[in-house]
């Protein structure tokens, strides 16, 4: 049984094919963005990082899988509050409700990838666990906020379609087409992915397929 890697389905929501360049054909380069991500994620990176301050336990680095969605991943920061709906954990007594937080770089999204990502989070800490959780939270460094996402039915819907697919393409080496756009500009994977060249292809083809109906 294969697993992917979690943050795997902020990449695929964004870009199928900047996500088979880096999972399937092991492509990487860095760029400003790319590495501004790293320095932002090393505040929460470090796995032997706890704290209690009354009724809020905070972690850092918490590793994550579910089996039904054959993910693997580690959580930013989990913060951990008494509530008699929570999970119980190795270090402290009595049930806690968690709620993630998964920072960002950037500011808010007008898609769903970083959306996608908590609430996959949020389903492979349920299915570990045995509980429900209603919300968890988006940390933006630009700006310095968190954004409380409900974790709805459509959401996980979502989750369940995005990542089966993702497996799909994986399973049959896959690398999906560039689908070209202002998105492509920032992407450090610009040189490998060859956007435009790869939309230029799909045009030939497609002029080519209308000739012979043409012919026919």
């Amino acid at each position: 049984m294969t697993f992917l890697q979690l943050n795997g389905i902020q990449h695929f929501s964004f870009c199928p094919r900047q996500w088979a360049l880096i999972t399937i054909e092991q492509a990487w380069a860095e760029n400003e963005d790319t590495v501004i991500g790293d320095l932002v994620h090393r505040v929460s990176d470090d796995a032997l990082f706890r704290e209690k301050r009354r009724h809020l336990i905070t972690l850092r680095a918490v590793p994550i899988r579910s089996n039904e969605l054959r993910l693997n991943g580690i959580i930013d920061v989990l913060e951990l509050r008494k509530n008699e709906r929570g999970m119980r954990t190795s270090f402290e007594e009595g049930l806690w409700m968690p709620n993630i937080v998964e920072y960002k770089k950037g500011a808010p999204k007008k898609n769903l990838c970083d959306v996608l990502q908590l609430t996959a989070q949020v389903m492979c800490l349920e299915e570990m666990h045995g509980i429900h959780i209603d919300s968890s939270s988006l940390f933006y460094k630009s700006t310095n906020r968190r954004e409380i996402i409900t974790i709805t039915a459509d959401l996980r819907e979502k989750v369940r379609l995005t990542v089966s697919q993702m497996h799909d393409c994986y399973d049959e080496g896959i690398t999906p087409n560039a689908s070209y756009g202002k998105h492509c500009q920032r992407c450090s994977l610009v040189e490998h992915c060859w956007p435009d060249l790869t939309k230029r292809s799909r045009q030939v083809h497609r002029y080519i397929e209308r000739k012979w109906e043409e012919l026919q």
